[in-house]
């Protein structure tokens, strides 16, 4: 018998040596047959890279990397360094920064490279660091030599991680889409009209695009809620509210109580399993609602 769409995906998924573009390429199939849009615009950005206009997800988005060069002086002589961004003004500090829209498949072959990839930095840009740092506007100098080259170093386990947290969050979505309708893929299977189907696909979307502002949630946007200051009783009454069972709200609670009233790593890591649907909800609130919801509540009860 063969294998359903979600099983090929999960085991795909699963296997660090299959390619990632593989596994996006069952996603993007995946997308077509349940009726996701939102899915598919992602399978195909991440697959073909993200054009410049194209909002990136925070697995892409720009970060600081670290920058190397070459001081040059007279009879050739050369010396290699770190190019420091300490005290560079900020119109100047995006030029240690970088984002990633490239294809995933390029991201693998960059990461699998025997070196870290490098980004360079156009001459002009390599004389404007020169000259700050010359006329002490921050930067790091050698007496009596100048700047002749710099670039940014990509680590190599930096490209793997993020291509790691894409295929976790495949394969979490793949099994809570299999949890909730194993024949999801299928031609003619259900598809995100489906209640649950539909809000395990949202939870994916919105954790891949942040905040989830530009889609849709439906009628219960925001699930709102009051808890009275300090009041660790309230707060697990007002968790019940959100869909937590009484158990969960509980465990919501004394994680609160662990972090000393605040979202910190216990509360962040409950809430966090509520986002990726780990934690089932009574009626009809999505999972990304709820997340946000209690937030909400550490910031009241916190006050």
């Amino acid at each position: 018998m063969p294998m359903s769409r979600l099983a090929t995906l999960i085991d795909q998924a699963a296997d660090g040596s299959r390619s990632l573009s593989d596994v996006i390429r069952q996603v993007k199939i995946l997308a077509a047959r349940i009726g996701d849009n939102t899915l598919a615009r992602w399978a195909t950005n991440e697959l073909n890279g993200y054009g410049p206009d194209e909002d990136l997800p925070e697995y892409r988005a720009r970060r600081s990397l670290p920058a190397r060069g070459t001081w040059s002086g007279p009879g050739g002589f050369s010396v290699p360094g770190q190019v420091s961004p300490a005290g560079i003004a900020e119109d100047f500090l995006t030029m240690f920064t970088a984002e990633f829209r490239e294809p995933v498949a390029e991201l693998e072959r960059l990461s699998a490279g025997d070196s870290d990839p490098v980004l360079r930095w156009e001459p002009h840009q390599v004389n404007e660091y020169d000259r700050r740092s010359r006329n002490g506007e921050g930067g790091a100098r050698i007496e009596m030599l100048v700047l002749s080259e710099a670039w940014l170093v990509v680590p190599r386990t930096m490209l793997t991680g993020t291509l790691d947290k894409i295929r976790t969050r495949v394969l979490d979505l793949a099994l809570a889409l299999e949890d909730v309708a194993p024949d999801a893929g299928e031609p003619g299977g259900p598809t995100v009209e489906d209640r649950q189907l539909g809000s395990v696909v949202q939870n994916f979307n919105i954790t891949v695009n942040g905040d989830g502002a530009n889609i849709a949630t439906g009628d219960r946007s925001r699930q709102r809620s009051t808890v009275k200051k300090s009041d660790l009783a309230d707060l697990v009454r007002a968790a019940r509210e959100l869909g937590l069972s009484t158990e969960h709200a509980t465990e919501f609670g004394a994680a609160v109580e662990a972090d000393g009233g605040v979202a910190g790593e216990h509360t962040k890591t409950f809430v966090e399993r509520v986002r990726v649907g780990a934690i089932a909800l009574a009626g009809d609130v999505a999972a990304n609602v709820a997340a946000t919801g209690l937030l909400d509540l550490v910031a009241g009860f916190t006050g």
